[in-house]
C-alpha cells in the first residue's frame, strides 16, 4: 500500500484536527503521523524506514515560532533533534510538502531567515498568485491563478532561499510557494484546511487576528482550488 509520512509539530487539540484534515486526501492510502516533539522518536530508524514511504509532509504548528527559536529552547531542541532527517531530505531531494511552519522549517534549513515581520502576516482567505514557474509545475495542475487559500501565520521567510524557485506569491507574502530541485515544495498556507477548518484554527489561536473573530469569520470564503496541491502531491508520488 502507498504510504506517506505526517511529521507535526504540534502539541494541543489541534494535533487531531491536523491528521483528520488530511486523512481525507489519502482514503485508500495510508497516512502515518509522527510527533516531532516527540522525544522518544528515534530519527535515525525514520530515516532507514523512508524508503517505505511516497512522500512525506511537514505540517503547521500554531504555538511554534522559527524566528524565536534562539530564545526558545524547546524549540531549539526539536530542531536538533530533527536536523538529521531534514538533512537527509534535502539531500536526497526526498518527496516533499513543508505547510506554513513546516515550508518556513525548509526555508531556515536551506539558508534564509524566518522573520517576525508584520509586514508578511497574514489570516484569513487570500488570493495566491502563481508565478510563470508554478504556473507550469505539477504541484499546482489545474489550478487557476489567482486561487484563493486559508492563511495563519506570524512568520515568514524573509526572501527564497538559494537554489529554490519562487512558485506563488501573494500581495504581502513574498515567498508563498517555492520549490527545491525536483521533489522539495513548501507552501506559506493551508491548503489541507477548508472554510470550517480555518474557524476552528481561529477560534483556538485568536491572537493570530488583528479584527474581532466575528469579523474575520465574515470575511473568510471556501478555497476550493488549494486542496488540490495535496491532490497533486499525493497524485504525483503515490506509485513511486
Amino acid at each position: 500500500m502507498n504510504s506517506f509520512l505526517l511529521v507535526q509539530f504540534r502539541e494541543d487539540i489541534s494535533t487531531g484536527h491536523e491528521k483528520d484534515c488530511f486523512s481525507k486526501f489519502f482514503l485508500g492510502l495510508n497516512l502515518e503521523a509522527i510527533n516531532a516533539f516527540d522525544s522518544n522518536l528515534n530519527w535515525k530508524d525514520i530515516i532507514l524506514n523512508l524508503e517505505n514511504y511516497q512522500g512525506v509532509i511537514l505540517g503547521g504548528s500554531g504555538k511554534s515560532f522559527l524566528s524565536k527559536k534562539d530564545e526558545d529552547y524547546k524549540l531549539k531542541r526539536l530542531l536538533k533533534r530533527i536536523t538529521p532527517f531534514i538533512n537527509f531530505i534535502l539531500d536526497k531531494d526526498f518527496p516533499t510538502l513543508g505547510i506554513c511552519f513546516g515550508h518556513q522549517i525548509l526555508g531556515d534549513f536551506l539558508g534564509t531567515s524566518v522573520v517576525n515581520d508584520a509586514a508578511q502576516a497574514e489570516t484569513g482567505t487570500l488570493n495566491v498568485y502563481l508565478t510563470k514557474y508554478g504556473k507550469n509545475d505539477d504541484i499546482f495542475k489545474d489550478i487557476p491563478s489567482p486561487f484563493l487559500a486559508q492563511f495563519g501565520h506570524k512568520d515568514s521567510l524573509e526572501k527564497l532561499p538559494l537554489n529554490c524557485i519562487l512558485l506563488a506569491h501573494t500581495n504581502k507574502c513574498k515567498v508563498a510557494s517555492f520549490k527545491y530541485k525536483n521533489n522539495i515544495y513548501g507552501v506559506q498556507f493551508h491548503p489541507e484546511l477548508d472554510k470550517q477548518d480555518i474557524i476552528f484554527r481561529l477560534k483556538l489561536y485568536p491572537d493570530y487576528s488583528s479584527a474581532s473573530s466575528n469579523d474575520t469569520e465574515k470575511n473568510l470564503r471556501k478555497s476550493p482550488f488549494a486542496s488540490r496541491i495535496i491532490k497533486n502531491f499525493v497524485s504525483k508520488y503515490k506509485n513511486n
